[in-house]
């Protein structure tokens, strides 16, 4: 029998917000955008990074439409219209590809 979703889910939140971090490099050898997330003690990880993405792009735009890209697969959600500064960092949302129905067996 499956419980309901919003009670099963508190069993699943993280203590520790997720964030991402990013910056858009606009240099001598061109663009650069760079994606990293930072681990946290939980992670056990032999690094300060969970993963570092370093792309070369043709322009200020594709940097930003690679990157709302990879936010929208990683559970990032910006507002509509919402710019981009060329260094930020966006909440994720937890479990951004958890259905609810995993784990329930």
């Amino acid at each position: 029998m499956h419980t309901p979703f919003s009670a099963s889910f508190s069993h699943y939140a993280p203590v520790v917000d997720h964030l991402l971090f990013y910056k858009i490099i606009n240099d001598a050898d061109g663009i650069r955008l760079r994606i990293w997330e930072s681990a946290t003690d939980l992670d056990q990880s032999p690094s300060p990074y969970l993963y570092i993405l370093n792309l070369r792009v043709a322009s200020i735009a594709e940097a930003k439409k690679r990157l709302k890209a990879h936010l929208a697969l990683n559970g990032g959600t910006l507002a509509t219209g919402q710019t981009l500064p060329f260094k930020g960092k966006v909440k994720l949302m937890p479990h951004a590809t958890w259905d609810g129905t995993q784990g329930d067996d």
